[in-house]
């Protein structure tokens, strides 16, 4: 009897301390700086260049395999173009101005259950920005789609197949850095990809529901086995978080990861928002902090909610030029894992943001990007990337004036 009431004490404290640290499980508040939003121009577009045609196959092979009902042409009206991130070399690099990464998703692949066999990362390059291809020596994508005994169950209705997804890049010191998420592959599966050292090793000690990793490659077509970024278990995240749509910079000092956070469920966020956008840092863009170190994005307006009060931010980009940050956040009602909006955000802290008040697309808005083309004392000439549900992108330019921004941030 004794024995059998020790056992259940024992049980209701271990209870208790699980959860005692789930709910101590924030990350942190943003620091409180005396900031409130001021009127601000909308963006507008200078120049709309037209509807991108990325002149591809997308593979949903398996390494190793070439069956054709797994290879789709996705060029021109066939387009099914999903996550994309720009950046521009004026000068050119390796012969182009424009090179992207995106995943090849909706559109002609549609939302089959293949159609994450799809979502690879994908690298293409350009001269006008509407005209893509993939680099010379380059056969995408350069991550093949994980076999089924790679993966691990997602849920009890689908089959088991894990998937590459979220792609996002930054370019330092000579040198691409790509990320993007593992989602549902096994933590032995990715052992088998990475670069063997303790710290790889040390973050795949244990399955994950959500990996970010990381390859570089100094000239866009020959490209490092991956390293492990973090993981969606603690201590980098709630256990089983999303990890949603991490967006990286380089400031000149040190790297910066925003990504979105869901809050609902299972809660992690003292606030009621149903998702947040948190921020954390890393010097060698490997090793970031962790969940309970980073801290929540403010945002000092939130114009989505005239749209719709259910709306929060679903995937977002970020970008870095000048000591200007910023964010280009798809909008919508996350709880039916989607959006529908597209907004813009600045910040000079990186940290605290002011969303310029009109929303660039209001309906069919998916994760988009802008990058920075051309800046002097006065103005920052900058692309958009602007993508939509169904599988199109569309390439505009716009600018910004630099006295405006810090006229409203004062």
């Amino acid at each position: 009897m004794y024995k059998s009431i020790l056992a259940v004490l024992c049980l209701l404290n271990l209870l208790f301390s699980c959860t005692r640290v789930d709910e101590n499980f924030y990350a942190q508040d943003p620091d409180q700086l005396d900031l409130i939003a001021k009127p601000l121009d909308s963006v507008l577009f200078d120049d709309e260049k037209g509807i991108v045609n990325i002149n591809i196959m997308a593979n949903a092979n398996f390494f190793g395999f070439n069956y054709s009902k797994f290879l789709i042409d996705i060029a021109k009206e066939n387009h099914s173009y999903c996550h994309p991130d720009v950046l521009y070399f004026p000068q050119g690099f390796n012969g182009y101005k424009y090179w992207m990464v995106f995943t090849p998703y909706f559109g002609a692949v549609g939302t089959h259950q293949n159609s994450k066999r799809f979502e690879n990362p994908t690298v293409v390059v350009s001269n006008d920005g509407i005209n893509w291809v993939s680099p010379v020596g380059l056969i995408n994508p350069i991550m093949a789609a994980p076999f089924p005994q790679e993966s691990i169950r997602e849920n009890n209705r689908d089959p088991k197949q894990g998937f590459w997804s979220d792609v996002d890049w930054v370019y330092v010191n000579h040198k691409f850095h790509l990320y993007y998420r593992a989602s549902f592959i096994s933590a032995l599966s990715l052992k088998k990809k990475v670069e063997k050292n303790s710290e790889n090793l040390k973050k795949l000690e244990v399955d994950a529901q959500r990996t970010i990793v990381q390859q570089t490659s100094s000239d866009g077509v020959n490209w490092s086995p991956i390293s492990i970024a973090f993981t969606s278990n603690p201590p980098y995240a709630p256990s089983n978080n999303h990890v949603l749509s991490p967006s990286f910079i380089h400031n000149g000092n040190k790297f910066t990861s925003y990504e979105i956070e869901l809050n609902f469920g299972k809660r992690n966020f003292k606030g009621n928002d149903p998702s947040y956008v948190i921020r954390r840092n890393s010097i060698d863009g490997i090793n970031f902090e962790h969940f309970k170190d980073s801290k929540i994005v403010n945002f000092l307006n939130k114009p989505w909610l005239k749209l719709n009060p259910a709306y929060s931010p679903w995937h977002i980009q970020a970008t870095y030029v000048d000591g200007y940050y910023f964010l280009c956040i798809a909008i919508g009602d996350v709880k039916k894992y989607t959006s529908e909006a597209l907004y813009i955000a600045y910040s000079k802290d990186g940290l605290n943001y002011q969303v310029f008040p009109k929303a660039i697309i209001e309906n069919n808005a998916y994760r988009s990007s802008i990058f920075p083309m051309r800046t002097d004392e006065k103005n920052i000439q900058m692309g958009a990337m602007i993508a939509n549900k169904s599988g199109e992108f569309r390439y505009k330019e716009f600018t910004l004036s630099k006295e405006k921004i810090d006229n409203c941030w004062k």
